[in-house]
């Protein structure tokens, strides 16, 4: 299987934000982040592999056993993205966040008398 490069991964995360209606130009700065961050996810995956995909190893010097590093940063990278996913409403909470606040916006401006009660309740 052939690895997504990070140019790959910002496409995917474009289309995927555009085709649930959260792209704007102005998230392409965190968009070629969480692109950085999946393709670094992939560098440690396969580094892992190719160095016998141990979960546990020997800590040098001690010769303590402790959990590979390298599952340490997958794990670190890993929640990071979900976060910056979040950010781009990319999970299903945060699209259900995103389009109720937009649904919320729209009804308001469709309706002048519910606008008008919502911002007498803001004002009391």
């Amino acid at each position: 299987m052939k690895a997504t490069t990070e140019k790959g991964y910002r496409g995917k995360i474009q289309r995927a934000c555009r085709s649930v209606g959260t792209y704007k130009d102005e998230f392409e700065p965190l968009i070629r982040r969480l692109a950085e961050m999946y393709a670094r996810r992939d560098q440690l995956q396969q580094l892992y592999q190719e160095h016998g995909a141990d979960p546990m190893v020997k800590q040098k010097g001690t010769g303590n056993i402790i959990k590979n590093p390298i599952l340490d940063e997958q794990d670190r990278l890993s929640r990071l993205i979900l976060e910056m996913e979040k950010e781009l409403g990319l999970t299903p909470a945060a699209l259900r966040r995103v389009n109720t606040a937009a649904m919320e916006a729209k009804k308001e401006a469709d309706d002048p008398l519910t606008a008008a009660i919502l911002s007498f309740r803001q004002g009391a």
